[in-house]
């Protein structure tokens, strides 16, 4: 009988299932960029402008997509980690776009951008990363 030889390197399911959603989000931020770029492309037809100028909102709606997707394929506990994440992510955002007009009459700041999407985008990756250094500090012995 010939011995098994065990898988180089086997992905097991969760890490599978991380870079599903990372490929999926990076298509779709890929997207979004394409489509902002091609916003600013001069057309002479009115409708195609209006076409371009709306083109964003497909990628903004597939984000959401994958994350509706990375939500129901992971288990309870990430998902919970996953919640606290957004959550936590949007609960800061707030506070920095509203306190940001303040501070900009206090000191001389450029105006605040009407996109959030960057600063939610940075914050969920710090968010992120505090919570699973957190998690991973109270699995140590």
């Amino acid at each position: 009988m010939a011995p098994q030889t065990p898988a180089l390197h086997p992905m097991d399911q969760e890490a599978r299932t991380g870079l599903r959603f990372a490929l999926e989000m990076a298509g779709a931020v890929a997207l979004l960029a394409g489509a902002a770029w091609l916003r600013h492309v001069p057309v002479g037809d009115h409708v195609l402008s209006i076409m371009l100028q709306l083109l964003p909102l497909v990628p903004v709606w597939l984000i959401l997509v994958a994350c509706l997707r990375h939500y129901f394929r992971i288990d309870e506990f990430q998902r919970l980690r996953f919640l606290q994440a957004i959550a936590l992510s949007s609960g800061i955002t707030l506070c920095l776009s509203w306190s940001y007009p303040f501070v900009r009459t206090v000191v001389d700041l450029p105006p605040q951008a009407p996109d959030q999407s960057i600063p939610f985008a940075i914050v969920f990756m710090v968010v992120t990363l505090v919570l699973n250094l957190r998690s991973l500090r109270a699995r140590a012995p």
